[in-house]
Formats: structure tokens, sequence, C-alpha cells
């Protein structure tokens, strides 16, 4: 019995293996995937940039929750176009966020967005 089990195995193998041409088997190659897009300064937005950002780094404070919220209000896209202070407190006096820092590629990118109009 077991030299059934042998012989069927060898047999099943060399089947498979002559069982599609070279051409048949490029085609069944997997696709590299493509991932999303790399965010830069040329195409940066909120929704793949700047959103996550300002909840990340703003939304603990003022946030719903937040203890500063009477200062300024984080609440999504409206509240930073709508408050001048916000570019102002990142971008020029560095004075946001408090208790933490923006890399220089966040920077960046963060400046690009808002002087490209801040695109959604």
């Amino acid at each position: 019995m077991k030299k059934q089990n042998s012989i069927f195995l060898l047999a099943a193998i060399t089947a498979l293996l002559f069982a599609c041409s070279k051409k048949q088997a490029e085609e069944l190659k997997p696709t590299t995937p493509t991932g999303p897009t790399a965010v830069t300064t040329a195409n940066v937005t909120y929704s793949n940039f700047a959103g996550a950002l300002f909840q990340t780094k703003c939304n603990n404070c003022h946030g719903p929750n937040g203890s500063v919220k009477i200062v300024w209000a984080f609440n999504g896209l409206a509240s930073i176009k709508n408050d001048t202070r916000v570019a102002n407190s990142v971008l020029v006096t560095k004075t946001m966020p408090k208790g933490g820092t923006l890399t220089v590629s966040e920077r960046e990118l963060l400046q690009a967005w808002f002087d490209r109009g801040m695109p959604e």
C-alpha cells in the first residue's frame, strides 16, 4: 500500500510540473500590489495627511474632551479653515503642539497643505 501511495504521489507531482507551459506559469504569477500613493508636498490633502495629524497632535487638548477647547476647538476641517491662528501657532511661532513636536517632514507637508489652500 505504501508503494502505491508513493507512485501516485510521484505521478501527481510529475503531472503538475508538466501541466502548464512557461507562458502559462508567467501569467499565473501574482502581480506586485501597488500601495497607496506616497503623500508629498504636491498631493497633500486633509484626508491623506492633515486630518490625521490634527487628530493625533491636537485632539487631546483641543478636542471635545480637551482642557483647552475654549481657546480653540478642533472639530474637523472647518475649525482649521476658519481660524488663522492654527497655521501661525504650528508653523510660525511653533508654540503648538504643547508637550509634543512635529517632525521636519510633518511641518513641510503641513506647510504645503496650507500653501495649497487646505484641499480636502
